[in-house]
């Protein structure tokens, strides 16, 4: 099966470094969302009939701009909207903290994700950022997943201080999508939870090809 993966906001594909060993034989997909240079080789194209894995906001974007049809959608600590559930002077600080220091704001940023001294390889993309923060405060894709029309496995932590799980049950409950729960994972379950990760992903995968 052909798998695309998009990283979230502040983060480039190295999200999916333990992860990818786990899943299998499938052909994989890395789209790079430009705020950290330096990351995994990018894909240049999003096959259609693709399971679609996105983190964060690469679920939001998933949702806008990834391949249709898609074969399926996992949304691992991800979103459709969340300007909705975040408060809007959260995201004016963040600006302001990039137009200061952006190396700064990142670091305060991934460790509030759950993992305090994450630094990824490569350098920061300002432009990216911004551009990204602008995204997150502007779209809602909540129609976008209503008309999706495919399986979606949701992936969530109860801890997550980034997509708290008010929004997460709110987008991704009753019956939106398959809504798995870890008591203590974070935001970052990619990196921290790869085995949980990759156990729900791999059943919804061979579900699919049933």
């Amino acid at each position: 099966m052909k798998l695309v993966l998009v990283h979230g906001w502040g983060f480039h594909s190295g999200v999916w470094d333990n992860l990818i060993p786990l899943l299998g034989g499938h052909e994989l997909f890395l789209i790079d969302l430009g705020f950290i240079r330096g990351g995994p080789k990018a894909a240049h194209e999003m096959p259609g009939r693709s399971l679609c894995i996105g983190h964060s906001f690469g679920v939001m974007w998933l949702l806008k701009h990834g391949p249709r049809p898609m074969r399926g959608l996992v949304s691992i600590a991800g979103f459709d909207c969340l300007h909705k559930y975040v408060p809007e002077n959260v995201l004016e600080a963040m600006r302001d903290g990039l137009r200061r220091d952006p190396q700064a704001q990142l670091q305060q940023f991934w460790n509030n994700a759950g993992l305090a001294g994450y630094v990824p390889e490569g350098e920061l993309d300002g432009g990216g950022l911004r551009g990204g923060l602008d995204w997150i405060a502007a779209w809602d894709a909540g129609e976008e997943l209503k008309n999706l029309g495919t399986p979606v496995l949701a992936l969530a932590g109860k801890d997550d201080r980034v997509v708290r799980k008010d929004a997460s049950q709110a987008i991704w409950g009753g019956g939106a999508a398959e809504l798995h729960w870890l008591d203590k994972g974070g935001h970052l379950l990619p990196l921290t939870d790869p085995e949980w990760c990759a156990a729900h992903i791999n059943r919804f995968a061979d579900g699919l090809e049933a």
